[in-house]
């Protein structure tokens, strides 16, 4: 499993669910054969195989902070492309 840590720009965005989508991640550690946002894999760089790597963004609730004053109120869906409920949020959040 390979976790790096990373930065973002943004951490709303716009969603096709709900008003915006909030992933605290880039992929995932579980590797569900079933999983509809493998695709993801592509926007990533990673060479390695959809569930052998989590990109943490380490600034999210920073980042997050200040968009939510900029923004129009409204839905979240969060971890639509990444599953919340992974090994990395022991240490992360």
């Amino acid at each position: 499993m390979k976790i790096q840590e990373i930065s973002t720009k943004s951490v709303l965005s716009k969603s096709q669910v709900y008003d915006y989508a909030m992933n605290p991640y880039r992929g995932c550690s579980h590797a569900c054969r079933y999983c509809y946002a493998a695709f993801m894999k592509r926007f990533t760089g990673h060479r390695e195989p959809w569930g052998e790597f989590v990109d943490v963004k380490i600034n999210a609730p920073e980042v997050l902070a200040k968009e939510i004053t900029r923004k129009p109120m409204g839905r979240v869906w969060v971890s639509g492309v990444c599953d919340p409920y992974q090994p990395a949020e022991k240490k992360y959040y």
